[in-house]
């Protein structure tokens, strides 16, 4: 099944809100590009552990969602 465009049409509002919020602060690291999709993903994580959510299981399950949204 592949993935619902207004899902994807979300992930770049938040995407774009993100990059927003951050603004001046984004920067290369040692020259190196930044990958904002993983900054987010990273900050997420974080935010689900301080809600006392185990990041490696939030990554286990967005894996599988994903895994069965695009068969």
């Amino acid at each position: 099944m592949p993935a619902d465009a207004s899902r994807t049409g979300l992930a770049q509002t938040a995407l774009d809100a993100y990059l927003r919020a951050e603004g001046a602060a984004r920067r290369g690291v040692d020259g190196a590009p930044i990958c904002e999709i993983v900054d987010l993903i990273t900050d997420l994580l974080l935010l689900a552990q301080q809600r006392g959510c185990d990041p490696v299981s939030v990554v286990r399950k967005a894996e599988k969602h994903v895994l069965a949204e695009t068969r």
